[in-house]
């Protein structure tokens, strides 16, 4: 069938010349894409239905000026070309999105870093200053905090009163926390 007595039975709504046409122009569109897209692309097929359906609603508008299997095929490589652009748009986002996911993981590995070491420092100062401390405290104090001992264990342990205990783990976190204040201080004057 030509082009021309084809495109009027189209338009005329011929339901034998619609199958014509999809069966004559099919497989060539089809590979179009294929070679566009990749043979494996699993948007191939939607390319190929939307060429036709573009097709037959632009039909009125074909001018005969080219064969009607180069509309066709121009036609389906547009639509590919489009499938391809989009695709970049998106993997320019994705990627974008991967770049600000990892700059704020880095981040957050940075200010974990950060505090991970000032913990550290603080816990030397702290330990540093409670050398300074007399052996009582750092008795009453060790026993509490770094052993996790109740008073009345610790009570039985120096053999002193529970409030003994109480009171001088009292005076000792005091003098402790003046202690490393005061060392604070000096550093950030320096």
């Amino acid at each position: 069938m030509e082009d021309r007595e084809l495109v009027q039975k189209l338009l005329a709504k011929d339901k034998e010349a619609e199958r014509h046409f999809f069966h004559a122009y099919r497989d060539r569109l089809y590979k179009a894409c294929s070679y566009v897209l990749g043979y494996q692309d699993p948007e191939i097929e939607d390319v190929t239905q939307e060429t036709f359906m573009i097709a037959l609603q632009s039909l009125g508008q074909f001018e005969f000026r080219s064969s009607l299997s180069t509309w066709l095929v121009r036609i389906c490589m547009n639509r590919c070309h489009d499938r391809v652009r989009q695709r970049q748009r998106q993997i320019v986002k994705v990627v974008e999105e991967l770049e600000s996911l990892a700059r704020s993981h880095s981040m957050e590995m940075e200010r974990q870093k950060e505090a991970e070491e000032e913990q550290k420092r603080l816990v030397r100062l702290i330990a540093a200053q409670t050398e300074i401390l007399g052996d009582p405290c750092r008795g009453v104090l060790k026993l509490r905090d770094e052993e996790g001992k109740s008073y009345a264990a610790i009570a039985g342990e120096l053999r002193i009163p529970i409030g003994t205990v109480m009171s001088r783990l009292a005076r000792c976190k005091e003098a402790l926390k003046q202690l490393v204040l005061n060392a604070l201080k000096e550093e950030s004057n320096a």
